[in-house]
């Protein structure tokens, strides 16, 4: 990425260098009016929620999130419209290695073709010269030193979308992990711009028959083309398959690498522009020193509400049936959101590893114990999973606990109090995420009259996972307001053989808030009574009708894997105002959920004069 070359010096001020530093300036403004919009959205969403909210203490308003007048009406209609466009994601693959090539949903395309466009109108705005043009003859160099600008300015967005402490969270209220498909095409765009900038410069000297000369007379070439070689080692190992062999080892080069981009650009960046690094290194600084600052008032107890004596949190560690771990925090003295994530190290078991998890409970409201439990469902896979796992085979046989230190919690979960319906819909351990939102809502329904959670699961043997909380919401949920159903869906047959498609199933449904059964009518709860019980068989939307007979039902599905649409269609038909959908498990399940909301959506023709109510959409899925 040479800045220096040609027939012009970038280390003066030639005359391309004040349009240069507009274009800069511009891309900023850009990126300033971008968040200024998600901002705005911010703080309406919020309003909008808080009318709701006092709208539905008034007992004549049946449906709080059906909008009232034009202006809501018309917000209600774009942003309907703006679901149905973004939401898809149409193009699926599910191979071992091919579905790393799955393709962004649609709305992401949309932002990165915006994103492009308004790149290419700052790399070729008045750089393209006709023969007649006084400065015909910089008709290279222009274009190169154009690349070089549009290329360097994009640098510090790419270490800001890196943060978890970032301006941009702050201020829209979107979690930093939300913007790592951001982060990744931004590098590769870079990547390319950055061709654009070499390759013309190589043109010129190419002509001119001096390619040899540059190399052993500009050092500062070397060093764009290592920047550049660099960049493109970040990008290739952070292709998602090599990401998922060993995670530790890429994060552990990706930060050496990120470090060594920025000296490099330094010393191949005139020093006018090196603003850019610093920014770079600004946001990096400021990042690295807060979560740093944190974890070490996290871990003192220094904001807790209960002072300890020892550093960090006692961890309990069982084994469950499927390669699982419970990770159990007894004295998390603090408090998070449902679907908020932490992070954990166990110097123990793996010094120096500290890794991201869905906190799988919400978070206690007593007065009474100001130090409440914090859980988290692990699967094993390698590396500290597996580590975990062992440690938990091995606190079967003898008590003990483990030092652990976390840092968090971290992101930005649905506030889902303000819908009229939700449905929630996991895969596996996805229901670490939808589970606290359910307690939440459980414990405050807000406007919320009917909520269904779906829980997919390979095998009878993973109720474990979350019996004792599904037991335990069917139970409260009986004296509230809320109208609860919970499905619990085992794909794999009697036999043991996974089904692919099943018109018809077994089914049990149980009314008591004590107990739930499977298709061969065994307790999965150790004490309780059952008020109403039937095992027939039934297509699954009929579940809808039978689940308004008692304020709470737990059903159990063996040997079918539903539908989508079988799980979404009834609640959303029999909702007064807008419905929540929260997906999460792998890049099929929210991948087919994302589309068929969308077609949803447009057959209902949402908020376009046919009274149908508005679908919003929140998806999760493993890993980042």
């Amino acid at each position: 990425m040479s800045m220096s070359m040609g027939g012009m010096d970038m280390t003066s001020s030639g005359p391309f260098k004040p349009t240069n530093q507009r274009i800069a300036l511009s891309y900023w403004y850009s990126i300033a009016g971008v968040v200024g919009l998600l901002t705005c959205n911010r703080i309406y969403r919020a309003l909008e929620s808080r009318r709701r909210r006092q709208a539905h203490q008034n007992i004549s308003r049946r449906a709080p999130s059906q909008p009232q007048g034009m202006l809501q009406q018309t917000y209600a209609t774009v942003t309907a419209t703006l679901r149905e466009l973004s939401y898809p994601q149409p193009i699926l693959f599910t191979g071992k290695f091919s579905k790393y090539f799955t393709p962004l949903p649609v709305g992401k395309w949309l932002v990165l073709a915006v994103y492009w466009t308004v790149l290419l109108c700052f790399l070729w705005t008045n750089t393209i010269l006709a023969p007649s043009s006084p400065i015909y003859g910089y008709k290279w160099e222009i274009i190169g030193f154009r690349a070089a600008w549009v290329s360097v300015t994009q640098i510090p967005f790419i270490y800001l979308l890196s943060c978890k402490f970032n301006p941009i969270s702050l201020l829209t209220g979107i979690s930093y992990e939300r913007f790592n498909w951001l982060h990744r095409w931004a590098a590769r765009t870079v990547f390319l711009t950055v061709a654009v900038h070499w390759s013309f410069f190589f043109t010129e000297w190419s002509l001119a028959g001096f390619v040899k000369m540059e190399f052993e007379m500009m050092p500062m070439v070397k060093y764009g083309f290592g920047a550049w070689s660099t960049l493109g080692w970040m990008i290739l190992s952070g292709f998602g398959f090599f990401r998922n062999l060993s995670y530790e080892v890429f994060v552990a080069q990706h930060i050496c690498a990120a470090a060594t981009l920025l000296w490099l650009l330094y010393v191949h960046v005139p020093a006018y522009a090196r603003y850019n690094i610093y920014m770079a290194i600004g946001f990096v600084a400021f990042d690295w020193v807060s979560r740093i600052v944190w974890a070490l008032l996290r871990n003192t107890h220094l904001l807790d509400s209960v002072r300890s004596g020892a550093p960090g949190y006692s961890a309990s560690l069982e084994a469950l049936p499927g390669d699982i771990v419970r990770i159990t925090i007894g004295d998390a003295a603090f408090r998070w959101k449902a679907g908020q994530h932490a992070y954990i190290t166990i110097p123990r078991l793996r010094p120096l590893e500290l890794h991201p998890f869905t906190i799988a409970n919400a978070c206690q409201n007593s007065t009474d114990a100001p130090a409440r439990p914090l859980i988290m469902i692990v699967k094993a896979h390698s590396g500290f999973s597996k580590a975990l796992h062992k440690a938990a085979l091995r606190s079967d046989t003898s008590e003990r606990t483990y030092r652990g230190f976390l840092t968090g919690p971290w992101g930005s979960p649905p506030d889902l109090h303000h819908y009229d319906s939700v449905v929630l819909i996991a895969t596996s351990t996805g229901a670490s995420f939808t589970t606290p939102l359910l307690q939440e809502l459980v414990r405050r329904p807000g406007c919320v009259s009917k909520a269904v959670l779906h829980w997919i699961i390979r095998s009878k043997d993973h109720l474990n996972w979350y019996k004792r909380d599904l037991l335990a919401l069917a139970e409260d949920a009986q004296s509230g307001p809320l109208k609860l159903q919970i499905v619990v869906h085992v794909t794999t047959s009697r036999q043991g053989r996974p089904v692919t498609e099943a018109p018809t199933q077994a089914k049990t449904v149980i009314t008591s808030s004590m107990c739930a059964v499977d298709s061969n009518s065994e307790s999965i709860s150790s004490s309780g009574s059952v008020m109403s019980l039937s095992d027939e068989k039934a297509p699954l939307s009929s579940q809808y009708d039978e689940s308004r007979q008692a304020s709470s039902t737990l059903t159990v599905h063996s040997g079918v894997r539903p539908s989508v649409e079988s799980m979404i269609r009834p609640a959303v038909e029999g909702a007064l105002g807008e419905t929540a959908v929260v997906v999460c498990g792998g890049v099929a399940i929210t991948a087919q959920t994302r589309t068929f909301v969308a077609s949803l959506s447009d057959e209902r023709a949402v908020h376009k004069g046919s009274g149908a109510q508005g679908i919003y959409l929140f998806s999760e899925t493993y890993g980042w």
